[in-house]
């Protein structure tokens, strides 16, 4: 069995070259799929502009599980928009679009947000702020913990020497305020910027990364940022982006971070480990050094139920690390890149089921809640939907909660007096196409869809053909059809172990997790298959 099972975990399934190719002549960098039309389906939004030129923002709608090829929507404004994000922020149930403004390269510039309106974003800024600054990332999330989804921006410009502040902008009632609440204690060229409960006390803290300067967590103290670093990493490499989840499967939040060397230092992806209440100095793992990293997220490309790294460069390829029991190869497990490398600049990786292969559903995920500790992480990240949140007493409003489409996290409104238990409602990607904006102007953006092996399996021999079908993933509770009379099943655990055996094909496993099929003919063995039991 331990063969079978390091084989299977060397496939990424993605293909050899693009599914889709969008036609616009933008230096995309921004981009996320997010269902913006509340369709069931998911949207590719895409901030364009950079430190190039004066571009429109753009949605490519998902019609008939592909996107299409022209955005329909585009912004009636133009700017030099870096990245981008989606989230709730007036509680109408529609997702919204936040943008960082970069620069020209060096002229500040307003930051923006765009109001959905019921299906399509309004065609200019709803909201900007007093400041102005070169900003070229950005993040929603709950610092006060009311409920509603407050701006990060990263703020700085390292090609002309400026560095600045990170700011944040509280919302109230829906509207952002046009001064910041709270500014970082240290200017940098700060890149990237994410939320996340790094000491697990139930808030959230902010990250950001630091171009050529250190990466920085500050800490949530009661709904206010502190003022000092609660982390620092022990170098000032060129870190572009980072990103954050539970890497090696212990409960807490890892981070990973895309290091650039155009300005000199070296040029990898690192992994810095969560100790339980902070990061380690150190990184735990570091990717072979190439060109220009420039970013990186996590996804479950391979459904074995952990996190692996997705990251790209410029004029390099985009690519994937496999996680295999919390640790990754130096060299990637898949990549791309076209015929002509420059052809490929990539900024930013989205994770989403565009086509519709396995979107699933989660019913009555339980969570222990504190009056003190309202953050909790899904079992699932990349959302598609919330549909429910429940307490005992009943449901809790729409505008008593956020989340985060990318992290699976949810802030729930301070309504909490006690410990309580909370049951929710969800959906989400199960199956990860995988979307990367593209700065290079003369070709798209790109999509890769995921071609895992959704459970339909053949295996021939010289004398027989058998033919059997089950679903995969499943619930625990499925039936193995075949061509034949006289088949068995043999399942086992990942360990190894034999937990079924039968030969009426009728299968009941009662425990989440990957397990392992021997399909019999008599006493031949005609094919091993794995698959994945979820709740």
């Amino acid at each position: 069995m331990v063969s079978i099972v390091c084989t299977l975990l060397l496939v990424i399934p993605y293909p050899n070259q693009p599914d889709w190719e969008s036609t616009d002549d933008d230096y995309s960098t921004g981009g996320a799929l997010v269902d913006i039309d509340l369709d069931g389906d998911v949207d590719f939004v895409t901030g364009n502009g950079n430190d190039m030129d004066r571009d429109p923002n753009r949605v490519y709608y998902n019609i008939g599980d592909s996107l299409e090829a022209v955005a329909s929507w585009i912004s009636a404004d133009s700017g030099y928009n870096a990245h981008i994000s989606v989230g709730d922020i007036n509680d109408d149930g529609f997702p919204d679009l936040a943008v960082a403004n970069y620069g020209d390269p060096y002229a500040v510039q307003y930051d923006k947000l765009y109001y959905n309106q019921t299906g399509t974003f309004d065609p200019l800024p709803g909201w900007r702020p007093h400041d102005l600054d070169n900003s070229f990332g950005c993040a929603l999330g709950d610092v006060d913990g009311d409920g509603d989804l407050d701006l990060a921006v990263a703020c700085g410009e390292n090609y002309g020497g400026s560095a600045q502040t990170a700011k944040l902008y509280q919302n109230n009632g829906g509207v952002f305020d046009t001064l910041p609440i709270w500014e970082s204690s240290i200017s940098s060229y700060f890149c990237g910027v994410t939320w996340v409960d790094i000491d697990a006390d139930g808030d959230l803290d902010l990250a950001l990364a630091g171009c050529h300067r250190q990466n920085i967590i500050y800490r949530n103290n009661s709904g206010l940022l502190e003022a000092s670093p609660y982390w620092q990493s022990p170098t000032s490499y060129g870190t572009i982006q980072i990103a954050c989840g539970d890497v090696d499967g212990d409960g807490d939040q890892d981070m990973v971070c895309a290091n650039n060397g155009q300005l000199g230092g070296p040029s990898n992806c690192e992994l810095y480990l969560n100790t339980g209440a902070t990061l380690d100095t150190l990184p735990a793992w570091t990717s072979q050094a190439l060109n220009y990293y420039s970013c990186v997220t996590l996804g479950d490309v391979d459904r074995d139920h952990d996190l692996d790294i997705a990251a790209g460069g410029w004029w390099e390829s985009v690519k994937v690390f496999e996680n295999d029991s919390g640790s990754f190869p130096l060299t990637p497990s898949w990549q791309w890149i076209p015929s002509n490398p420059y052809d490929l600049v990539c900024e930013n990786i989205s994770f989403g089921d565009v086509d519709n292969t396995a979107p699933s559903s989660i019913i009555n995920e339980k969570h222990i809640v504190q009056p003190d500790e309202r953050v909790f992480y899904l079992e699932n990240r990349w959302l598609i939907s919330i549909d429910r949140v429940r307490r005992t007493s009943g449901d809790v409003a729409h505008d008593e909660y956020c989340f985060s489409y990318t992290d699976g996290w949810v802030s729930v409104k301070d309504i909490i007096a006690t410990e309580e238990t909370l049951w929710v409602d969800y959906t989400y990607a199960y199956d990860l196409d995988l979307a990367v904006t593209n700065w290079r102007q003369y070709r798209g953006n790109f999509l890769f869809y995921n071609r895992y092996d959704v459970g339909i399996v053949e295996h021939s021999t010289q004398n027989q053909h058998v033919v059997i079908s089950f679903p995969n993933p499943n619930r625990g509770e499925f039936v193995v059809t075949g061509n034949k009379h006289g088949l068995s099943i043999r399942i086992f655990d990942a360990l190894g172990r034999l937990v079924h055996e039968s030969n009426n094909m009728s299968v009941t496993l009662k425990q989440t997790g990957i397990y392992f099929m021997q399909v019999y003919d008599h006493d031949t063995v005609h094919t091993t298959e794995k698959f994945i039991v979820i709740r």
